[in-house]
């Protein structure tokens, strides 16, 4: 029997750096260690913004001269960058598919409190327009190994930081989408999904630093609160997963995407409620 799993989020899914280490890669390599399964992966991104999906692909084909009877295919489609209202143009692909399973790791990007002036667009003289963009100044997940652009980005990591930080205290910061627009899209989305019949694992929000992201956190709960309630109301599942992160050696040093270890010990939360123990 073939199985399709699809995967939709940002860079939380997509992975973080050239080798894409995200919780869906631990994930498959978890599966095919413990299943008995060939696990299929193909990672799918947007390449533009049009009216077709254009899109680039990578991954791995699980092929051996025994052929396991049953395949499960896991479609990554988690884009960074891209927002939740983004998922819609994958509708199709995804019908296509007939997923046994959607899994749904949404509401990060869009709700790191951003400061004031990135919403009403004013923005001191100081700040290079080459910096304005919602995530420009977000604090990089590692550096170089190579001495001279080490000292190069966390000279500029550190730069950025001073007036992120600074930028946030001018006026009430807010998250890039509302709470309530981001319900309306989750919404959407989840009721064009149930609408092939397919089972919707709605993901809760992992923790986020406080010290990276002021009010982040607490506004974070928020979030959670209502992507239960919304998943409760669209009779979908809602697993809080955050809840079982202890450790914030499973981040990176941005306090946001989560390192080879965090990524490893998420798959195996995720894979212990998908598969059993």
């Amino acid at each position: 029997m073939v199985r399709n799993w699809v995967f939709l989020g940002d860079s939380l899914t997509e992975g973080v750096g050239r080798q894409r280490i995200s919780y869906v890669r631990e994930l498959v390599t978890q599966i095919r260690a413990t299943n008995g399964l060939n696990v299929h992966e193909l990672r799918l991104r947007h390449a533009n913004s049009n009216e077709f999906v254009d899109f680039n692909v990578a991954g791995k084909l699980d092929l051996d001269l025994e052929q396991f009877a049953s395949d499960l295919w896991c479609w990554n489609f988690a884009c960074e960058g891209q927002t939740i209202e983004t998922d819609l143009a994958w509708l199709p692909l995804i019908r296509t598919l007939r997923p046994e399973r959607v899994v749904i790791f949404r509401g990060s990007l869009e709700s790191i409190v951003r400061p004031a002036v990135f919403h009403d667009g004013t923005w001191p003289w100081w700040v290079p327009p080459s910096w304005r963009g919602y995530a420009a100044m977000d604090p990089r997940c590692y550096f170089s190994t190579t001495w001279w652009r080490k000292a190069k980005q966390q000279l500029m990591d550190a730069t950025k930081q001073k007036m992120r930080l600074k930028l946030l205290t001018r006026g009430q910061g807010r998250p890039l989408l509302d709470l309530e627009s981001f319900a309306t899209h989750l919404t959407t989305l989840l009721r064009r999904l149930q609408a092939r019949e397919t089972r919707v694992l709605v993901l809760g929000l992992l923790p986020v630093g406080e010290a990276q992201f002021p009010g982040s956190r607490s506004y974070f709960a928020d979030v959670n609160a209502r992507l239960k309630e919304i998943a409760q109301a669209e009779r979908v599942e809602f697993f809080d997963w955050g809840a079982e992160v202890k450790d914030e050696a499973w981040f990176y040093r941005d306090g946001f995407h989560p390192n080879l270890t965090g990524a490893t010990a998420l798959a195996e939360i995720l894979r212990s409620h998908l598969c059993g123990k």
